[in-house]
């Protein structure tokens, strides 16, 4: 299960990113409504595949605006995944 909360710019994601949960989310969020500055990724417990591509994919398209400025408290779990495929550069790190 995966909670996302909007607010002054802040997504804040809660619980799992993984096959079950991201192809819901991604036909919730292809985009967003509200501007968003930041991703949150404190309060996730696991991510596979499915959720770190879903993570790409929202850093592209928001990364197009002006005002997004990326992950913040990624956790060593999902940057170990992200290191794997060579992209921890776009999480805080």
């Amino acid at each position: 299960m995966i909670n996302i909360e909007i607010n002054n710019g802040r997504l804040v994601l809660e619980g799992e990113l993984n096959i079950q949960t991201v192809p819901n989310l991604f036909k919730r969020y292809p985009h967003f409504a509200e501007p968003v500055h930041t991703i949150d990724l404190s309060k996730i417990e696991k991510v596979d595949s499915s959720g770190l591509a879903l993570l790409i994919y929202w850093h592209a398209k928001l990364n197009e605006t002006s005002e997004f400025s990326g992950f913040n408290n990624c956790p060593k779990h999902t940057l170990a995944i992200a290191k794997l495929v060579g992209l921890e550069a776009i999480f805080d790190v």
